[in-house]
């Protein structure tokens, strides 16, 4: 096995295929409130990531028949997924009824809610670990970087630590962790990369979610590409530092993704002109190449 895959992960645990519903629920992020700064991430594009999603003015329950009426025939469990923005960013009674409003099937078997590390207290993770009682739920950290210079240039707004933290409360309710990694940052080196694997493993995370870094007109990073004054990383050193971050990663956590597709429009750069199915085919032959798979070089904890 090259790595841990999700598909394989899932058809096991659930017995058969889940599909993703991905939702939009309109919310924003405190990171272009002012709460924690102003403008966004300098890579955030205006779905917050959504662009796979509804309109967030169709109401939920509507966003949900209508996902689970386009797999018809594809799948009969399916995962409620937050997608959009930050799906943690309001009161929590306000939360409750959002989350209720997705649990309208009995075939979703998994509740997936993404957000950042700084929006997570305590009573909000207490009710993100009621719905245990119910079904599974993900909770899901971008994080992108361990590098805290990295993460300013980002405007990420939060640091290492306070992820670290977040990580560790929602744990402490037995919530399972995914996070999100940009192998390709301009300003990471190839320590960064063995580091990010090195802290996702000794914080016994469950899943990652991988993707390279893309760049669209209307962002503050397409206006510094556009000034060439940030060059994107080459194909070849994307997976170059995939496989390097897969080599030292915990062979039990679970890779949800590897590569993922930008926006239809407005793209700058973007997966080299290819598409998330050839960037994986070509990674895969490479480990196969390299006879390499995921936790081969795990064993760095135990020497």
């Amino acid at each position: 096995m090259l790595y841990n895959k999700l598909s394989d992960y899932l058809k096991k645990r659930y017995g058969e295929r889940v599909q993703r519903l991905p939702i939009n629920a309109g919310f924003t992020c405190p990171n272009k409130t002012g709460l924690r700064g102003t403008g966004g991430c300098i890579y955030c594009e205006e779905t917050g990531s959504g662009f796979a999603s509804l309109s967030p003015k169709t109401p939920i329950s509507e966003q949900i028949r209508y996902m689970i009426e386009r797999y018809k025939g594809k799948a009969n469990k399916y995962m409620a997924y937050f997608q959009s923005n930050t799906n943690t960013y309001a009161p929590v009674h306000v939360l409750k009824k959002i989350y209720d409003s997705a649990l309208v099937d009995d075939r979703i078997v998994i509740l997936d809610i993404s957000t950042r590390p700084d929006t997570v207290e305590d009573e909000k993770l207490e009710l993100i670990a009621s719905y245990k009682e119910k079904l599974d739920v993900y909770l899901e950290f971008g994080l992108q970087s361990v590098n805290y210079k990295t993460l300013k240039i980002l405007n990420r707004g939060h640091t290492l630590a306070e992820f670290i933290d977040a990580v560790n409360r929602a744990k402490k309710r037995n919530i399972e962790i995914i996070v999100h990694m940009i192998v390709d940052m301009p300003w990471d080196d190839k320590e960064d990369i063995i580091e990010g694997a090195k802290i996702l493993s000794a914080l016994k995370i469950d899943g990652v979610k991988l993707h390279s870094l893309y760049i669209t007109k209307s962002t503050i990073l397409g206006k510094m590409y556009e000034r060439d004054e940030v060059i994107p990383l080459s194909l070849e050193e994307f997976i170059e530092r995939n496989i390097l971050f897969l080599e030292y990663l915990d062979p039990d956590i679970v890779i949800h993704r590897l590569a993922a597709d930008p926006p239809k429009t407005g793209v700058l750069h973007g997966n080299w002109g290819m598409s998330k199915i050839k960037i994986i085919n070509m990674l895969e032959k490479e480990m196969k190449k390299r006879n390499t798979y995921q936790g081969r070089l795990f064993n760095y904890l135990n020497n």
